[in-house]
């Protein structure tokens, strides 16, 4: 037990040291009160999907409840939890300072006028014309060197609990820079393509893929997909859904040039370490080896065929011996 604690500490000193620039990717591990060793860190897994992955539509929790919802507003962005209608997209409002206002602008509770008065609309849009506030007016002109979006984020940020900020600190993670666009939701990530994904040695196969795609908020199925180990020979391991990819990384060190974590669709062929090493060869050395082993395999066929023939020529000779009759003579 004492020899397979220090090969471990070891392995784990080896690993964080070949680390030492990167700190923040060092493991860390800390014993239960059973006695089992836990190791926690980032892994690094690398894309390697050929079929288009599909992102979520939307993040999960994302409407907020609003304190005063009684009636559906159809001027309004964010629709009421009771309506249907959800998120409204930026481009049906050619105003973006609009959906503020509208939200920071008290509603009149007051009783009305039933008067008709003729309604005024902008030239842009079927849309009747707003009067701004003095101070919005001027509150609007000061940040209008800002991008609209910037400013749209920026005001309705105002007032927001520590709860709500929480919940959006927990934003959805670009793919290579590929963040969530409903044009291009389906794509297939650059083949090769370095992620991060915090776990710990308890986990499965299937427990890190569940969390690397709720990472990114892809909405494929996990059994879609499965984690491959590639080594700098070209032989391509696949790990089942029982395995423990951190004690795998462990164990191969943590230099990718000598082995890579990908994840790949589910039905990739593996490559085992005999076809690897004639991978890297030159095409030429490549038929080469083919043709020796195609002589090699007919010359086995031939011996096979050989075998077998010799032996059902000698069962025939003793089937008819035992087969011709005894003849008999007297004396």
């Amino acid at each position: 037990m004492e020899e397979l604690c220090l090969e471990f500490m070891s392995l784990l000193n080896t690993y964080n040291c070949f680390l030492k620039d990167h700190t923040q990717l060092h493991l860390n591990y800390y014993q239960t009160d059973d006695g089992e060793v836990v190791v926690e860190g980032f892994l690094n897994i690398s894309w390697g999907v050929r079929r288009p992955i599909r992102l979520k539509i939307q993040d999960d929790k994302q409407t907020l409840p609003l304190a005063n919802a009684t009636s559906p507003d159809p001027t309004s962005p964010i629709s009421p939890l009771e309506s249907k209608r959800g998120m409204t997209r930026w481009g049906e409002y050619s105003d973006l300072h609009q959906i503020d206002e509208m939200a920071e602008t008290p509603q009149d509770t007051g009783v009305t006028s039933h008067q008709t008065v003729p309604r005024v609309y902008e030239s842009t849009t079927l849309r009747p014309e707003r009067v701004k506030p003095s101070e919005l007016e001027a509150e609007s002109n000061l940040f209008r060197c800002m991008s609209d979006a910037s400013l749209v984020k920026r005001r309705r940020g105002r007032g927001k609990s520590a709860a709500q900020k929480e919940k959006e600190r927990q934003h959805r993670f670009s793919i290579n820079g590929h963040f969530y666009n409903y044009k291009t939701s389906i794509f297939t990530p650059s083949f090769g393509t370095p992620t991060k994904v915090r776990i710990s040695s308890r986990m499965t196969t299937h427990q890190v893929l569940e969390q690397l795609l709720s990472k990114f908020k892809i909405e494929n199925d996990p059994q879609e997909f499965a984690l491959y180990c590639v080594h700098q020979s070209g032989e391509r391991k696949k790990l089942s859904n029982s395995d423990q990819p951190l004690w795998e990384r462990i164990l191969q060190g943590p230099s990718d040039d000598i082995m890579r974590i990908f994840l790949m669709d589910r039905d990739e062929q593996e490559v085992s370490n005999d076809v690897a090493q004639y991978l890297n060869l030159e095409l030429p050395i490549l038929e080469h080896v083919l043709q020796k082993l195609r002589e090699e395999e007919s010359r086995e066929i031939q011996r096979v065929i050989s075998k077998y023939h010799h032996q059902h020529k000698l069962l025939s000779h003793f089937m008819s011996c035992k087969m011709s009759p005894h003849i008999e003579t007297s004396v």
